[in-house]
């Protein structure tokens, strides 16, 4: 019996049936833009085909442990950035991360906010930086311990630290930060979140008064949204347990409190909620936001890495829910017991590397005791998944179906980003907007696709040309057996040769 999948969006749809054309719904504007399959958008009236997580390919590699005394008892958040020659005019893999010392555990001074570079993204070093001095020695990779002022009463750690590049700011700013402070004053609450900047990532100035009065913890996320003309800012908030919010402001100095966008349900496990937020606006295909939440399963005391995306960043969906993008690693292996998603995503050529911590210890083994312990030690390592690929429209062998709303697109080529496994294949038709089949362009008419392609260019009985079609509303009707559909693109033959 075949699995249905309906989804209502954009505006609502009435479909064909039985051949017998009934009202379309609004056409969705989308050019000649590369657009994933995350979420139901492009299914309409799916049978046999539902979405799939793609998780991405584990690397076994341990990047980065801890080595040294201001790291002896834990390593925690980190970030991940890929900069262009601001230190020595060539590609720079840059990471900020946060080390826990046994000295000061716990206290408002346990925390160094460290640094490490790397050439390649795989092999990372700890420089010495020589701008902060760790009992009696500035020969470390430590940025600061605490930061701020205290005779403004502001001066404290940075706890939950999310670092990102600001291409809106002047050269001064072009770096910013949020974290957690401790902003220490008469009838206020200790905790908010803290602001900061610098001009290259080394030298930070935090901002005099918390950028938004909550209290919060786990890691907090930061960016600037071109598509919105705004700072976003997500962090945890109270909900059905741990759960996370949002909020944005022209201003990166004053954000309103964050507003709950993400939480568990009883589609999850019982007894279970949601860390982390590991927010991203995607960079390679429009209006796409990726959430990396560690979903934290109370009754195990595990957590692993699960994925929820959106088309505004303020609307999330978490599909196929069973299946983590980042699972437990199994035995006694150094991710077996808690995973947490470090900030960034890092393209090389046509791969997408994303890295994380993990630890065979579990959420409530994290104690001194059993932390310093080298067996123990939470490190961080890679995965590696192909460009575009997070989330797929897939169909076993038995086949399926789905079409698109209608759709208006430029250009004249429409190719597929498609996996089709042994003894499968995806055929794909174009329908009016009424969901009729246009001649010449029938799923009959199309070459069965066998291939595993980011870009495979669809091609029919005639050609592959469908410039006809340009700006007109138009459906797709796609037919696929054993294969994953993770997204599509119309393209014009002049931008062939242009960088994806």
């Amino acid at each position: 019996m075949s699995y249905i999948f309906r989804v209502v969006a954009i505006s609502a749809a009435l479909l064909v049936t039985s051949g017998v054309c009934i009202q379309a719904a609004k056409p969705i504007n989308i050019g000649s833009d590369k657009q994933l399959i995350l979420d139901g958008l492009f299914l309409e009236d799916a049978q046999g085909v539902s979405l799939k997580i793609h998780s991405p390919r584990k690397t076994g590699a341990v990047i980065l442990k801890p080595e040294h005394e201001w790291e002896s008892a834990s390593l925690n958040w980190f970030n991940v950035v890929q900069d262009q020659g601001r230190i020595d005019r060539r590609a720079k893999y840059r990471m900020w991360y946060e080390a826990y010392d046994i000295d000061g555990w716990p206290s408002a001074d346990d925390t160094s906010f460290c640094y490490a570079e790397s050439r390649d993204g795989i092999h990372w070093t700890k420089p010495i930086l020589q701008l902060f001095t760790y009992q009696g020695s500035d020969r470390n990779n430590i940025l600061f311990r605490q930061i701020g002022s205290s005779e403004q009463g502001n001066r404290s750690r940075v706890h939950g630290t999310g670092v990102f590049i600001d291409p809106h700011a002047q050269p001064a700013a072009r770096y910013k930060a949020v974290g957690q402070g401790l902003f220490v004053r008469p009838n206020q609450r200790p905790h908010r979140i803290a602001g900061m900047y610098s001009p290259d990532g080394l030298a930070w100035t935090r901002l005099q008064r918390p950028v938004c009065d909550i209290f919060a913890d786990s890691q907090y996320a930061g960016f600037w949204d071109p598509s919105r003309q705004r700072y976003v800012l997500f962090g945890r908030v109270g909900g059905r347990g741990r759960s996370l919010g949002r909020s944005e402001s022209a201003d990166f100095s004053r954000f309103e409190s964050l507003q709950l966008v993400a939480q568990s349900d009883d589609r999850d496990p019982a007894n279970s909620d949601l860390y982390n937020s590991a927010v991203i606006k995607y960079a390679y295909a429009p209006n796409i936001y990726l959430m990396f939440p560690s979903l934290y399963q109370h009754g195990p005391d595990t957590l692993d890495i699960r994925l929820a995306v959106s088309r505004d960043g303020v609307r999330w969906s978490r599909p196929d829910r069973e299946t983590a993008f980042i699972p437990l690693g199994k035995g006694d292996a150094f991710d077996s017991g808690s995973l947490y998603m470090g900030q960034g995503l890092v393209r090389v050529e046509d791969e997408l590397w994303l890295y994380y911590s993990g630890s065979p210890l579990r959420h409530q083994e994290a104690e001194l005791e059993n932390l310093t312990k080298p067996e123990n030690a939470r490190v961080y390592s890679r995965v590696v998944a192909r460009l575009d690929r997070f989330v797929a429209a897939t169909a076993t062998a038995r086949g399926g179906s789905f079409r698109s709303p209608p759709l208006r697109f430029t250009g004249n080529r429409l190719k597929l980003n498609v996996r089709v496994r042994r003894g499968g294949r995806v055929r794909v038709g174009l329908l009016d907007e009424a969901g009729q089949p246009l001649s010449k362009y029938s799923v009959s008419d199309c070459e069965s696709i066998v291939a595993d392609s980011l870009s495979k260019t669809v091609q029919w009985k005639t050609g592959s040309d469908v410039r006809g079609r340009e700006t007109k509303p138009t459906r797709l009707h796609v037919e696929m057996s054993n294969a994953q559909l993770f997204g599509f693109q119309f393209t014009s033959d002049k931008a062939e040769n242009r960088p994806r």
